[in-house]
Formats: C-alpha cells, structure tokens, sequence
C-alpha cells in the first residue's frame, strides 16, 4: 500500500467576504440608551430615532448592496458612488440617509455637557462674513430655515470651496456634498424667479463638469422619525430647539478646515 499526498495551492481557494453595514457605536451610547439625551430625547425617543431607524437603513443597505462593489464601502463612500447614477437611487437613498443621521447624532450631547462647548472664533468668523454679527442671531435663523421645511430632510451649515459657508436646506435624502443631489428644491409644485436661476446655474456647472461642493459643518435632522416619538406631531419647534441646546460644538469646530 502506498499513500499519496496532494497540495492544494491557496491561489486556488477563493475567499470570498461579506459585510453588513451595521449600526455605528456613539459616544456615550449605553448611558442615552438607559437615561436619554438630557434635554432632548427620552430613552425610548433615543432608541428610536438612533437605534431602530439607524438599524433599518444600514439592513436595507446591506440588502441593496450584497454582492455588489458597493458591499465593502462606507455609506459616505456609497453616496458618492451612486448620486450620479440613476439606476442606483434606492441604494443611494439608504446610503444618504444613513450618513447624514449617523452626522447629526455624532455631534450632540447632553445638555449639561454640551453647554460647557462653544463654537471656534474661526467659525464665528465665518459666520460674521455672512452678516451673523453672533451665534444666537444664527441660531434663529437656522431653526426658522428648519422648521419652515415642509416634510422631509435636512438642514446644514456647509463650508464651500472658497471657505465661506452657508445654510443648505436637503429635501428628502438630499445629500450636502454634491450640488446636483441635494434636493434643496421642491419641484412638485411650481417655482419662483430665484428657484428658476438657481437651476439654470446647475445646468451650466453640470454642462461644464465643473466640481462644486461642500462640506457640512453641522447639521440638524428634520424627519418626523427624529422627534415624533418624544414630541409629537406638532412638537417640531420644540424639538429643533432642545436639539440646538444639546450640540457639542468640539464636534462641530473640528469639521472646519483650519489653518
């Protein structure tokens, strides 16, 4: 009798990997799940509009993008990879989503701890160039864009390429990075003059492939999912300033580019 062995070359086993995309952890998590955002949510309104509706975009993200490029990449990488095309917009949809809760969560605190932060002189800076002499007169300015939205989305302060910043208003699951896809328009009913130039001007950029975007500073989630557990229905007012009071702006100040 004789043995014979054989060798399997490892190049010839092929490894494939899967990923979900799952729930990221926040700071402070386990703490607002037992006790709640001070001043803004209670636990059962944190773990609703954190938890469950962050597990319910990642799992339809990982279902629209199993087996796919897109699998292994990160839900900002996602966005980008798919604004542009529209045989993606399901995927893009869960993937704008995802990041922009995931940005308006990553940045609060609770109210006693956030009070303690303040924002940078170079924001303040910023911000002085777009005639807010200080940050409370731009505080009632971007909850007044906010609760003027109708239905939903997004409101962020953004930082464009020449450093300057403004307020972008994202319906629906717009996204503040790329110009062509942050929806800041209803187009369901008709337009005024400014809308009507504002989209000429995104014909001409698009016509000459010019790159225009921005960087989101901060942010503030206008979804009913994002308050209508504590608040109620008609608690949105209530709700966009209890989050104002609960922003940690060591967060924020840390998204500004800096020299």
């Amino acid at each position: 009798m004789f043995r014979r062995s054989f060798k399997v070359a490892k190049s010839s086993i092929s490894v494939s990997r899967r990923s979900l995309h799952e729930v990221p952890v926040l700071k402070n998590q386990d703490s607002f799940l037992q006790n709640g955002i001070e001043g803004l949510y209670s636990p059962k309104g944190f773990k609703s509009s954190w938890v469950d509706y962050q597990k319910y975009l990642t799992l339809n993200l990982t279902l629209q993008t199993n087996g796919t490029e897109n699998e292994l990449r990160t839900p900002y990488q996602i966005l980008l990879q798919t604004a542009k095309q529209t045989t993606e917009q399901h995927t893009f949809h869960f993937a704008s989503q995802a990041h922009n809760n995931h940005f308006c969560f990553e940045q609060l605190a609770n109210k006693t701890e956030a009070q303690k932060t303040k924002p940078s002189r170079f924001l303040l800076e910023r911000l002085a160039d777009q005639d807010f002499a200080n940050i409370e007169s731009f505080r009632d300015h971007f909850l007044l864009v906010a609760d003027s939205s109708f239905g939903q989305g997004w409101v962020f302060l953004v930082e464009l390429p020449d450093k300057s910043v403004k307020i972008v208003k994202c319906g629906n699951d717009g996204t503040p990075y790329y110009y062509g896809k942050n929806q800041s328009l209803d187009l369901n009913g008709g337009i005024d003059e400014g809308s009507f130039e504002y989209l000429n001007n995104l014909k001409h950029l698009a016509s000459k492939q010019e790159r225009d975007f921005s960087l989101p500073l901060l942010g503030i989630n206008c979804w009913d999912a994002a308050f209508i557990n504590d608040y109620g229905v008609t608690g949105k007012a209530d709700y966009l300033s209890n989050f104002w009071d609960c922003i940690n702006w060591d967060v924020v100040n840390k998204r500004l580019f800096q020299v």
